[in-house]
């Protein structure tokens, strides 16, 4: 564990959206997976299902690829501690909603913005919803993945903000930030600080990649992991389980 809370956080690549969409795509076909069968280190709640977003799902999947390097990942907590997944595959449906009502937040408290500034300002949270393959938004790829930690006894390590939150304290580095500047941190945020760490280097040292706008969300396979991971294609477009009983 002291390895993971000592290294810290680098400053994210600034996204441009722009570049993030023209990454090319070479679908691989692996299939999306349920990720509520390995309770013994991964535990799921699926916070748009509970807070009822519309066509939210009440199981959580994912890629196969994703799972098995999540799982590995798990490997890597201290012992008794799991991993706490929130949302992963998100359907197209689930992300509009997510986009709007986002985006109606944040008109309310701008009033003053127009239209496409209130987009571009969504955008640093919420990915614009998609049914191009080409441009796929990251959840509905099965490539992106929001998740934390419990401890031993099922306490949620203090991360410093809710899953979701808005503003800038869900930065991941935003802590990071105050300690290099010299900022005179209390030990709750010295904790808050060693528990990012500990979600973020456990999950990149897998290959996974972070979405700097969100402490909680991380990505493989995908255009967004495709560029903060300067990998030169996506393997990963939009996708969508597979029900016998469902086309």
């Amino acid at each position: 564990m002291k390895k993971y809370i000592e290294k810290e956080i680098p400053e994210g690549k600034k996204l441009n959206w722009d570049l993030i969409r023209s990454i090319p795509i070479y679908e691989n076909n692996e299939p999306l997976v349920p990720l509520n069968l390995y309770p013994e280190r991964i535990l799921c709640h699926p916070e748009y299902f509970i807070q009822q977003i519309a066509n939210a799902m009440p199981v959580l999947y994912a890629r196969e690829g994703l799972y098995k390097k999540l799982i590995e990942a798990s490997k890597n907590l201290p012992k008794g501690f799991k991993f706490v997944v929130y949302d992963a595959y998100r359907p197209v449906e689930v992300q509009k909603s997510l986009f709007d009502s986002y985006k109606n937040k944040l008109a309310k408290q701008n009033p003053t913005m127009n239209e496409d500034q209130l987009i571009a300002l969504t955008l640093n949270f919420v990915s614009l919803p998609s049914e191009d393959p080409k441009k796929p938004s990251a959840h509905s790829t099965g490539g992106s993945i929001d998740l934390t930690i419990v401890d031993d006894e099922g306490k949620l390590l203090d991360m410093g903000s809710y899953f979701d939150d808005m503003g800038d304290i869900v930065i991941t580095t935003y802590f990071e930030e105050k300690l290099k500047k010299g900022e005179k941190l209390g030990e709750k945020e010295l904790k808050i600080i060693e528990n990012r760490r500990l979600l973020y280097n456990i999950m990149i040292e897998q290959g996974f990649t972070n979405f700097v706008n969100e402490w909680w969300h991380y990505d493989y396979g995908n255009q967004l992991w495709a560029y903060n991971g300067n990998h030169p294609n996506a393997i990963y477009t939009m996708t969508k389980p597979f029900f016998f009983w469902k086309e």
